[in-house]
């Protein structure tokens, strides 16, 4: 078991709302391990393209073994 540190960058869909904005970042860093702590540092918008960018850094618990969560029932 690993402690990991990641700095991401998620695009916000439009269609999402701010109260599903947790549980979509949380999927999220999912992909990588099991967040252990997270903090949204930014909010990007950029007009010309209409997006919105989340910038998060997350301490992750990976299994060294897999780079994977390391509880199954999370997965």
């Amino acid at each position: 078991m690993n402690l990991e540190f990641l700095e991401l960058e998620l695009d916000w869909p439009s269609e999402l709302v701010v109260f599903d904005l947790k549980n979509y970042i949380l999927s999220k860093l999912m992909e990588y391990g099991e967040p252990l702590r997270w903090a949204i540092t930014s909010l990007t918008f950029h007009p010309e393209k209409n997006i919105k960018i989340i910038s998060v850094e997350v301490i992750l618990i990976v299994n060294q073994n897999k780079g994977k969560a390391i509880n199954p029932v999370l997965n």
